[in-house]
Formats: C-alpha cells, sequence, structure tokens
C-alpha cells in the first residue's frame, strides 16, 4: 500500500492526529507570522525618529495646486527641506511626481515663480481683494483669456504669472488696457 492511501486510513481511524496536524500547521503559520512582525518592529526601531512631511498624492503640472497628504518617515530617509507644513494656496513651482516629498523648492512662493511661466504687472482697477498665491482668471475685451497666479502685489498693480502659453493673449489685452482680473477658486 502507498503512502497516501495509508495516511488517509490512518486519519479516518484517529481524526484527533487529523486535528493535531491542522493544529502543527497553524502554530508554525502563528510563529512565522509573528517572527515576522518582530523584524519589522526591530527595523522601524533602528532607523529612528520619524517625521510628518507632506506627499504629491497626484502629479502636478507647474502652476498647478498642490495636492498632498502626509505622511511620516524617517528623519534618515528625508532631505533636509522637506515641507513640513503645507501652506493654503501653495502652487507648485514645476513638475512633481505622483508620491514625491515635497521639498521647499517645489512650491511656489512669492518669490519664484512656475518654470517657464511669464510676469505681466496687472492693474489692480476694478479686481478683488487679492494675496500672493491667489488664482486668478484673466479677462480682456470681454472674454476669459488665460488663468494666472498672483506673484506679488505692488501699489496699484498686481504681478500675474500666466503660462507660456497665453502670454502673447494677455499681452495684447495689457496694450489695450482692457484687462480685468478675477479671483479663481
Amino acid at each position: 500500500m502507498s503512502l497516501l492511501p495509508r495516511l488517509r486510513l490512518a486519519f479516518a481511524r484517529r481524526p484527533w492526529l487529523y486535528w493535531l496536524l491542522i493544529g502543527l500547521c497553524a502554530a508554525v503559520v502563528w510563529l512565522d507570522v509573528s517572527a515576522a512582525r518582530a523584524r519589522v518592529t526591530d527595523a522601524r526601531h533602528r532607523w529612528g525618529t520619524t517625521r510628518r512631511v507632506w506627499v504629491a498624492s497626484a502629479a502636478i503640472a507647474p502652476g498647478a495646486p498642490v495636492i498632498a497628504r502626509a505622511h511620516d518617515y524617517p528623519v534618515a530617509m528625508l532631505p533636509s527641506s522637506a515641507v513640513t507644513s503645507l501652506p493654503a494656496n501653495a502652487i507648485a513651482s514645476h513638475a512633481v511626481s505622483l508620491g514625491e516629498v515635497l521639498v521647499v523648492s517645489d512650491l511656489a512662493g512669492a518669490s519664484t515663480v512656475p518654470a517657464g511661466w511669464v510676469v505681466f504687472a496687472v492693474p489692480l482697477d476694478g479686481a478683488p481683494t487679492l494675496l500672493p498665491g491667489d488664482h486668478v482668471s484673466i479677462f480682456g475685451s470681454g472674454q476669459l483669456w488665460c488663468s494666472g497666479v498672483v506673484h506679488a502685489l505692488a501699489g496699484e498693480r498686481a504681478d500675474v504669472a500666466v503660462p507660456p502659453d497665453c502670454a502673447a493673449s494677455v499681452s495684447a489685452q495689457l496694450a489695450l488696457d482692457a484687462v480685468v482680473l478675477a479671483a479663481a477658486s
């Protein structure tokens, strides 16, 4: 008689052997899982302290609003300029990939303009109250021409950064003195 039929017969005559084998298998799996969990915990402790930073949760184009989520990483893995608090109305100064840890240079602030964008001085006649970093819609001659971002404010004008593909039309509307800014959300 071969081995497999003998084992089946032994298990059929003595069910406690079957359950003993099942219990041994469960114990081996449980020990393996707990050992793996202990190795993970040990590795986590060896990395040291963690810090909460912001990570891009989608690919972000230059000048687009930053879409990010907070995530904890070991300090040893983080760049020194990692963003620990995301400002309101944050915009990307250049393209950011999905899952990338945000650093200060990824965010366009009062001193940076998204790569390749053009900055125009636009009069604030009839414009709502604006702050640097606010997104605006640029209207001229009664129609929407472009969307941009307020770069800076200076007296009666706002420096507005616009993508290069609409810079010519904004320039033409400024020459006609027909530009109106509207706050965009």
